[in-house]
């Protein structure tokens, strides 16, 4: 969103007053066509307070995401953490989310998230990891939204692809951020990239898995695209940005699709 300084000051002393007595706090956060959606604070759930400070974290991607998508769409959230993406997909713009989560200290946020919404109609909690093939893998714990696939310690969480996770039931939307992990989780996504249903993805490209990320996408005839939420514009990438890429096929379904989107408001300024 736009830059509120001291909107986000604000915000920033309230909250601050809340933690040092270890509360939470459950403020208004974004409306949409949909619904209205509050994000879930309190001590350690960073993700959520940094919407809390900004807005939105990620304003391509989450703008993305709340212009592009319609009630009944779905989407896929591999790696979703307390259910910030979630949230506004479900909540905001009214589709259908699978929202896969491994870490099992971070799947009570995520359900109350959920919860605080009223939208565990429309997300579907699996409390797994997505991966290239079904199996195991240990996974660390205590890293809050840092949290991932580790050689040894951790706990042991299972594997599913996301071919038979979203087997019947495709995405046209899909999200990965697993702090790594990526291109294990496209290697068990062939026949969903391959497929014509999924028309974009949200990839966390932070690090350096992205040549194989890059490569991976663009085999399946996606492209890295820039999106400007407040023109509501896309634009083509020479290559994959930090810390996410958005990776888009057939602009046209899109071009339409963010042209006639809903007003949107977070923290009740337009986006």
């Amino acid at each position: 969103m736009r830059r509120d300084p001291i909107g986000a000051a604000a915000r920033l002393l309230r909250w601050q007053a809340v933690a040092r007595r270890g509360g939470t706090l459950e403020p208004a956060w974004v409306e949409g066509p949909a619904g209205a959606v509050r994000l879930r604070l309190r001590r350690g759930l960073s993700s959520a307070t940094a919407c809390w400070y900004a807005g939105l974290t990620d304003p391509a991607e989450m703008g993305f995401v709340l212009q592009a998508l319609r009630p009944g769409d779905r989407m896929a959230d591999a790696g979703a953490n307390v259910g910030v993406y979630a949230a506004l997909a479900a909540g905001a713009a009214g589709a259908r989310v699978l929202a896969l989560e491994p870490a099992a200290e971070t799947l009570p946020d995520l359900r109350a998230m959920l919860a605080l919404n009223g939208i565990e109609d429309r997300v579907e909690v699996r409390a797994v990891a997505a991966g290239a093939a079904p199996g195991t893998l240990r996974f660390t714990t205590g890293r809050g939204t840092t949290n991932r696939a580790a050689a040894d310690g951790g706990t042991e969480v299972p594997v599913e692809t996301l071919d038979a996770l979203t087997a019947g039931a495709p995405p046209l939307l899909l999200k990965v951020d697993v702090e790594g992990g990526e291109p294990e989780v496209l290697a068990g996504a062939a026949g969903l990239l391959a497929g014509d249903a999924l028309k974009a993805a949200i990839l966390e490209t932070a690090g350096p898995t992205d040549a194989a990320i890059e490569a991976a996408m663009r085999a399946a005839g996606f492209a890295p695209f820039a999106y400007d939420p407040f023109r509501r514009a896309l634009a083509p990438r020479d290559a994959p940005a930090r810390p996410n890429t958005l990776y888009v096929r057939d602009i046209a379904f899109w071009t339409e699709r963010i042209a006639t989107a809903a007003a949107i408001r977070v923290f009740g300024r337009a986006l």
